[in-house]
């Protein structure tokens, strides 16, 4: 069974129209009308095409969703609408269009994937990057502050306890270098923490997306928001481990990539971004393969 964690429905919609010939007018509505004695439900699906969509005939089939359905309940009036068999019919219909697709299972180091337009499936344990999270780290009295804090303290009582093996008289003399021994090497102890900034908001306006996955082999996947199934400012503490990925490689920034055109600026600066990329991403291979993702699921 599959968890989603991100799902593409536009893509999984796209494949399944081009494949049928057609299109899904409106994948499901649930609406819920209540008064103070009861309420009814109500479900509608419509699909167009040219004949019977293979995500409708798998709708009836399994009999996820019932046309036509009703209870009681004594509550207040309210209309409201709900997406949980929508839901259904998008899950459903990424099967469907992974069949479609039919993705390439990628091997972790296989240097022999990753042309333009290829569908994969890389299953890896990812690097989850959150640019919103890691910049709030970086604020005013936060995290990095409070860590710069401790380090100090930690730096201050290592050279103190140095300097207990001098006597009082060398301590006097030596008073003013220990306290610049001290500033220095917090200093240089700050300066760390300054520098992945400064990588931070380098990377931050090179990729113009919030957060993204990153595997160690080269594989690069920004993450739109609006396709979460989870809250996703909680990924990166709440989800971990294995995650399945099945998308299209959208771009390959590759070590021997050249401008094809030296002369136009616009290309030229391109270059010096995708080399710029290569050098501060996290990845141990030359290449970096842009996935755009369909899915991100846990499971089978």
């Amino acid at each position: 069974m599959k968890q989603f964690i991100y799902l593409d429905t536009d893509i999984v919609t796209s494949i399944i129209a081009q494949e049928e010939k057609g299109y899904i007018t409106q994948m499901s509505e649930e609406s819920e009308t209540e008064d103070t004695e009861s309420k009814g439900r109500n479900t509608t699906i419509n699909a167009a095409g040219s004949g019977e969509a293979k995500i409708w005939k798998l709708a009836k089939a399994e009999g996820k969703l019932d046309l036509s359905q009703g209870f009681e309940k004594e509550k207040e009036n309210r209309m409201s609408t709900k997406d949980v068999a929508e839901k259904i019919l998008h899950d459903a219909a990424f099967d469907i269009a992974y069949d479609y697709a039919s993705p390439q299972k990628v091997q972790y180091d296989d240097q022999s994937v990753g042309e333009e337009g290829e569908c994969l499936e890389i299953q890896r344990v990812f690097d989850y990057v959150d640019f919103d999270y890691l910049e709030n780290l970086f604020r005013q009295d936060g995290v990095i502050d409070l860590i710069k804090k401790n380090d100090a303290k930690g730096i201050e009582s290592q050279v103190q306890e140095a300097a207990q093996s001098l006597n009082r008289e060398q301590i006097r003399k030596k008073g003013t270098e220990i306290k610049k021994r001290i500033r220095e090497t917090i200093t240089i102890n700050n300066q760390q923490y300054e520098d992945v900034h400064s990588i931070l908001k380098a990377i931050r306006g090179l990729i113009p997306y919030s957060r993204m996955l990153i595997s160690n082999d080269g594989f690069l996947i920004p993450l739109d928001d609006q396709y979460f199934r989870i809250n996703p400012s909680c990924l990166g503490f709440k989800y971990g481990g294995m995650m399945t990925c099945v998308g299209m490689v959208t771009n390959i920034i590759g070590k021997d990539t050249e401008p094809i055109d030296d002369k136009n600026v616009f290309a030229t600066l391109q270059f010096s971004v995708n080399e710029m990329l290569r050098a501060i991403l996290p990845t141990k291979n030359d290449n970096l393969c842009v996935i755009h993702p369909i899915a991100i699921y846990y499971g089978q």
